[in-house]
């Protein structure tokens, strides 16, 4: 049986991966035990399982020389260019964890105005908030919110509690009845026992 040669003259592999890009995959023949009608992209069960766990050995080895790599690139650096590269993770962690703890703070103030303000939904009144509007002390602590919401309650006057609807009418006021004529009152008054 003659050997394929290559382009170079070397006998190439005929069981050789075709390049990237290629969409031609060779074709079933009787020696791999597949059949004729089925195509060279289907695998075994075995096949499957052999090709993850060489992929999971690849990325480990892969993460290990990754850590290697920056281990050699950490040893390379002079004391003063570790502190400083030390200094600046630390810097960004302090900023977000500041931004955290502000829009905690900003959460929790915000609920507490709403409730005394009187908002129907205190979780809303907070949403309704601008944080770019809100002032911080030197604590973290906001300090405009009162007057911040004070406004929106001004703007939305439905999200407050009140007597009054949306639409201006009446809410949990009585109707017509007094409050000695109950529906027990009415039902003995009606029946002759009252």
């Amino acid at each position: 049986m003659p050997e394929a040669q290559s382009a170079a003259g070397a006998p190439a592999a005929t069981d050789a991966q075709p390049p990237a890009g290629t969409t031609d995959a060779p074709a079933a023949t009787e020696d791999d035990g597949a059949a004729p009608s089925e195509t060279a992209t289907a695998i075994s069960l075995d096949e499957a399982k052999k090709l993850r766990t060489e992929a999971k050995s690849l990325r480990t080895r892969l993460k290990a020389y990754e850590e290697a790599e920056a281990a050699r690139a950490d040893a390379d650096k002079s004391a003063e260019q570790r502190a400083a590269d030390r200094i600046a993770a630390l810097e960004t962690e302090l900023a977000t964890e500041r931004s955290t703890r502000q829009a905690m703070a900003l959460q929790v103030a915000t609920i507490g105005v709403a409730r005394k303000l009187g908002f129907r939904d205190p979780d809303l009144a907070h949403q309704l908030l601008n944080a770019a509007e809100v002032e911080y002390d030197e604590s973290g602590t906001p300090r405009n919110v009162e007057r911040l919401l004070a406004d929106r309650a001004k703007q939305y006057p439905y999200l407050i509690n009140g007597t009054s609807d949306y639409g201006g009418g009446p809410r949990g006021t009585p109707g017509a009845a007094t409050s000695d004529a109950d529906m027990n009152a009415l039902i003995r008054r009606r029946t002759g026992r009252a």
